[in-house]
């Protein structure tokens, strides 16, 4: 008969912990590489010049599209303005918790991670102010963030964040494409980004999707955050 003695019980209790234990990365998200792998003030185009027809065209839709959006749809714009996988699916009637889907949430948080890693030098070297900065008709319905415009950050994310799910969910690309536009919307109906800082963020969100994609480690966490999300989806 086997001996059960203090070691045994310790070395049950280290197996069990190892087993159910959320990774680490999960408490403690960073990104999957610096800004200078994804270098946007090379591959986007520059903003729209401040005194341009466009920028003021850009402003005036702005003003329209904050007064004409109902209220729901309001409640839904500051609502993602949460950057995560939750609210992201929350978004599209998907409810889950994060301690349903700690290694989906962990591996779409570093993506925003990352995201921060490639936007602020292109937010700082683009330096677009932000609509109410420019036009005091604009009243933002959530803080006004001090860094630039364009790209949007949200906007790169939430390109970047639905492709990700889309390789999980390929079942689902229809729902998650409009997803990714509604959630960038968001941030014209809140009154804190321009249409050219939403169209620059797809294309950003794009590029950090596809370059995550080819991370080793991003590969690693990737399967497990996958099977993970489709069994909690019931797929």
């Amino acid at each position: 008969m086997l001996a059960i003695n203090r070691r045994t019980l310790i070395g049950a209790a280290a197996l069990a912990a190892s087993l159910f234990a959320v990774p680490a990365f999960a408490e403690d998200a960073h990104p999957y590489f610096k800004g200078d792998a994804v270098p946007l003030l090379d591959l986007l185009p520059p903003p729209p010049a401040p005194d341009s027809a466009q920028t003021k065209a850009e402003l005036e839709e702005v003003i329209s599209l904050m007064k004409s959006a109902t209220e729901e749809r309001k409640k839904l714009a500051i609502a993602d303005d949460e950057e995560n996988v939750v609210a992201f699916l929350a978004g599209m009637g998907v409810k889950l918790s994060k301690e349903q889907i700690p290694l989906t949430y962990a591996l779409i948080q570093r993506v925003v991670d990352t995201e921060d890693e490639i936007t602020t030098p292109a937010k700082k070297g683009f330096g677009r102010k932000r609509p109410p900065l420019v036009n005091d008709q604009i009243k933002p319905l959530i803080e006004l963030s001090k860094s630039g415009a364009y790209p949007s950050g949200h906007g790169t994310n939430g390109t970047a964040t639905g492709l990700v799910l889309i390789k999980m969910l390929p079942e689902k690309k229809v729902e998650l494409f409009a997803r990714i536009k509604e959630y960038s919307w968001s941030r014209m109906i809140v009154g804190v980004h321009y249409r050219s800082d939403l169209d620059a963020a797809y294309t950003a969100g794009a590029l950090l999707a596809q370059a995550v994609a080819q991370n080793a480690e991003f590969q690693k966490d990737f399967e497990p955050a996958k099977a993970e999300l489709r069994k909690a989806m019931g797929m």
